[in-house]
């Protein structure tokens, strides 16, 4: 199964929405050579996540859903992907006061194995 790395997160305000932030991430899927000769066509989702002391928050889910398909002559390249996306600035409102700290995990699925990774931590006041 394919693995998912590098995943890395910016977060800025929409300077043409009011009250949006852009989502800008990036990550590498690591195809492995069964994925290559079969040529496999990944499912790919993100969750927008808050880190928190003993439990993580779940802020939003199933977001900018996308395909990567696999080619027979891509065994052992990497393949780099860079996406963007807006989401409600108060979605990313995750704590009650202070600062807010909103991590992504990228999760591919194909064939039903799942494979996923996390990024970095933005910490802001949204």
């Amino acid at each position: 199964m394919a693995t998912i790395e590098n995943v890395k997160l910016e977060i800025s305000a929409s300077g043409s929405n009011a009250g949006r932030s852009v989502i800008e991430y990036s990550y590498d899927l690591h195809p492995d050579a069964k994925d290559c000769a079969e040529q496999r066509e990944f499912t790919v989702s993100v969750g927008l996540w808050g880190e928190d002391l003993l439990d993580d928050d779940v802020l939003a889910t199933q977001l900018d859903e996308h395909t990567v398909k696999v080619r027979s002559a891509d065994p052992g390249e990497t393949i780099r992907l860079e996406r963007r996306f807006e989401v409600e600035t108060k979605l990313l409102n995750e704590d009650f006061c202070g600062d807010d700290e909103v991590f992504l995990i990228v999760e591919a699925l194909s064939g039903g194995q799942r494979s996923s990774g996390k990024s970095n931590t933005v910490i802001g006041n949204f």
